[in-house]
């Protein structure tokens, strides 16, 4: 029985390896100008090693041009990525129809678990280029090319190491978070009463030694005051993604009883809760479903609904009246992430 199990599974793996190696076969490299490229095929997938000396944006793309488009709803693609310098690119989706017009997203991929990455890139979401002549989103039936590949910024080396990669008529749903980095590198914003002081900045936590967005303030008792750190947020993919996640602590005013968390759309539009992230001295993670968040009354938008494409910023501050002569408050988040 051993043997017998032994030989099925050795089998069934080789079954498996040659299906992806199919797959694979129905993909090519896009030459681009700019990059040094050079790929392999091996008998684990295909492997891609390129270098980069400009600091202009560059893609490094693979291209299928299979029927199975018409029907393709995902891009499943099972991948590692090892980079010898620069900084973690994004991935491009770009669909070219039969008539010229040209479409594409830029979408952040997951945190890797030991170094490899399972992801299943939804085809919703894209958009005209600025030079295409198409209005909105494709249909797929008349999409004649497909691209997929790294968003390369700076200069960068490393290898993309492709393991499986597969069009889906399934509408592939993520399955862990999609962490967006707080590092020093990130430029924040502070708006707040002009009878507040505060300051914003991006500092290491005394124990874990992990960078945070702390904001510390001071307002006067007896009115309403409003401090408004932001913190930009990268163009993500959110499709599949049900709400927002913050590992935090906070010190508020008495009177305040909870933070203020803002989604910011590009256009200005304010998408708020102020009742469920109430203060812990502890470091506490919440979760808040997007659905929480409310059209803010002072501000305006076209469709009155929060556009998970659009998401600009996000602000981590308060508001509200404190009864005592004088406030003071802190709030730390030491993660940020968006889940499924």
């Amino acid at each position: 029985m051993r043997a017998g199990f032994g030989t099925i599974t050795l089998v069934m793996a080789f079954a498996i390896l040659c299906a992806s190696q199919d797959l694979l076969s129905k993909w090519h490299v896009v030459p681009a100008a700019g990059l040094n490229v050079s790929w392999k095929q091996t008998k684990d997938g295909l492997v891609i090693s390129f270098t980069k000396s400009g600091k202009e944006r560059r893609l490094l793309l693979l291209e299928t041009t299979t029927a199975d488009i018409a029907k393709a709803k995902s891009i499943s693609l099972h991948y590692r990525l090892k980079l010898v310098k620069g900084e973690q690119p994004k991935f491009a989706i770009l669909a070219y129809g039969s008539a010229g017009e040209v479409w594409f997203k830029i979408s952040q991929p997951p945190q890797a678990t030991k170094g490899e990455v399972e992801w299943g890139l939804p085809l919703a979401g894209l958009r005209p280029t600025a030079y295409s002549i198409a209005p909105t989103e494709p249909d797929m039936k008349k999409v004649r090319r497909l691209q997929l590949g790294l968003a390369l910024d700076g200069m960068c080396e490393g290898v993309w190491e492709i393991k499986h990669i597969a069009l889906s008529t399934e509408l592939l749903r993520p399955s862990i978070p999609l962490v967006i980095p707080i590092s020093p590198q990130l430029r924040l914003s502070l708006a707040h009463d002009p009878l507040a002081k505060a300051k914003t900045e991006i500092v290491k936590d005394g124990q874990d030694e992990k960078w945070c967005w702390k904001t510390e303030f001071v307002i006067p008792g007896g009115r309403h005051m409003y401090i408004l750190p932001s913190i930009p947020m990268p163009d993500v993919d959110l499709t599949g993604y049900k709400g927002l996640q913050l590992s935090y602590r906070a010190t508020l005013p008495s009177g305040i009883k909870a933070l203020l968390i803002i989604l910011v759309e590009q256009d200005g539009s304010h998408y708020y809760t102020d009742w469920l992230a109430t203060p812990s001295e502890e470091w506490r993670t919440l979760t808040i479903p997007f659905s929480e968040f409310r059209l803010g009354g002072w501000s305006k938008d076209e469709n009155n609904q929060l556009d998970l494409d659009q998401i600009g910023s996000l602000i981590v501050g308060m508001h509200g009246t404190t009864k005592a002569p004088e406030g003071k408050g802190s709030i730390w988040v030491a993660a940020i992430a968006f889940v499924p």
